[in-house]
């Protein structure tokens, strides 16, 4: 007889683990490294392998699992299939859990019944049973937890950004691209898909969807919402609405982007659009994504530890392209490629500073256009390095790695808290 099959220990798969208890349902759970609870000992074609997203394709159990046939499911398509409420699903490269914040903050402020589940924080599943059809679920939707929703339809998805990343999780950018689909393509065709219309990959994915298909930007006045002349403007279903912000004039581009496609989701939620436009502008940003951590004779640093890839790292400097900047990058690898970093050379970026695990291949990157990167034994050189390079003219000292973080602290956080520790100690010493 073919039972559940929980596949990984950590926090999802733990979750899982008490919701299928609830249900009375038989399971046994399972990891690479210390294989089957119980009596099990191999994966059969009649199990039902639930996978927790940290899961790789290349992983032992996933290769015997998909060999013998078993059904796969992953976490938040399960969910999804028990979940009575309309969900917002939000995908991107970049921008997801900023965007996730925006729309919950805006409904929570207008008194809707959200919830903030998904990616990086409390799990789908861990929720599932408290959620009526009264609540809106926001969730944030990984490249890892699409891969295997092959049936997922959320009553609004909204993709923010495309370019390369985890391709040490996904075989190739292809497989990545593949995973992030699943966010729309299998939507009613009652139902809503948004996208950036100031990337240039998101727009092109967009020709794939078959529900209403509505576009953001920040600057473009063909877009069912965009930014002109200090108004926010709104145009759906034949009805235009205009909302003076000039606050969000103020802000960097990617971050106007982010509110302005959680202005739309929310206005599809029925919220009225100059209630989400002042909602919006109470919202705080997250640490850790441009986040001014101190200023001191005309130099300012930053902290943009959340910039773990190079299209990330590529929209914090162009939000400081007036700007002179020391750049801090480097980390531990995913299997990027750092040429968009030097090719055209930013004009801006006055000196390069590298450290970890990716320097020395950031800095061979950058020697075929001709552009020095120092290599930096330690934050604390890095941000010295930086400082002593445009103390005299002004501009931004900038972390923003272009890299994962692991291969010296435990995630981003870690790395922006101690960046902004030790520029803290050096600045004000």
């Amino acid at each position: 007889m073919g039972q559940y099959v929980v596949y990984g220990r950590g926090k999802t798969g733990k979750a899982l683990c008490k919701l299928l208890a609830k249900n009375n349902l038989p399971f046994c759970t399972f990891d690479d490294s210390t294989g089957f609870d119980g009596n099990k000992s191999a994966f059969c074609k009649s199990d039902t392998v639930l996978l927790s997203p940290g899961v790789r394709p290349s992983a032992f159990g996933y290769v015997q699992c998909k060999k013998c046939g078993a059904k796969v499911v992953g976490e938040l398509q399960y969910s999804f299939e028990q979940c009575p409420s309309k969900c917002v699903s939000v995908t991107g490269t970049n921008g997801k859990t900023t965007t996730c914040q925006l729309i919950h903050h805006i409904l929570t402020s207008c008194g809707v019944s959200s919830k903030l589940l998904g990616n990086g924080g409390v799990p789908f599943c861990s929720q599932v049973e408290n959620c009526t059809e009264q609540d809106v679920v926001v969730l944030e939707s990984s490249s890892f937890q699409l891969a295997n929703a092959t049936s997922f339809s959320p009553y609004i998805s909204l993709f923010t950004s495309l370019a390369v990343d985890h391709l040490d999780y996904h075989p190739t950018y292809g497989d990545y691209v593949k995973s992030k689909l699943n966010n729309f393509v299998h939507q009613r065709k009652n139902w809503y898909a948004i996208f950036n219309a100031d990337d240039k990959e998101v727009l092109k994915l967009s020709e794939k969807s078959k529900c209403f298909t509505l576009f953001y930007s920040v600057d473009n006045v063909f877009a069912n919402c965009y930014y002109k002349d200090l108004h926010v403007v709104v145009n759906l279903f034949g009805k235009l609405n205009q909302v003076f912000c000039p606050q969000l004039g103020e802000m960097p581009r990617h971050n106007l982007s982010n509110v302005l496609g959680a202005i739309l989701a929310s206005t599809l939620l029925g919220v009225d659009v100059a209630t989400a436009v002042q909602s919006a502008t109470t919202y705080k940003f997250l640490p850790h994504r441009l986040q001014l951590v101190l200023q001191k004779n005309g130099v300012c640093f930053v902290d943009d530890s959340k910039a773990t890839n190079v299209h990330a790292t590529l929209s914090a400097i162009d939000a400081y392209r007036h700007q002179n900047v020391a750049l801090i990058l480097g980390g531990s690898d995913k299997g990027m490629q750092f040429d968009s970093l030097f090719s055209p050379q930013k004009r801006n970026v006055v000196y390069y500073c590298a450290i970890g695990q990716t320097a020395s291949a950031i800095k061979q990157c950058a020697q075929k256009y001709n552009v020095c990167v120092e290599l930096c034994c330690d934050m604390q050189q890095a941000v010295a390095k930086c400082y002593h390079a445009i103390k005299n003219i002004g501009g931004v000292v900038l972390l923003s790695n272009a890299c994962a973080s692991f291969d010296m602290y435990d995630d981003y956080q870690h790395r922006g808290c101690h960046f902004q520790q030790v520029v803290k100690e050096t600045m004000l010493d």
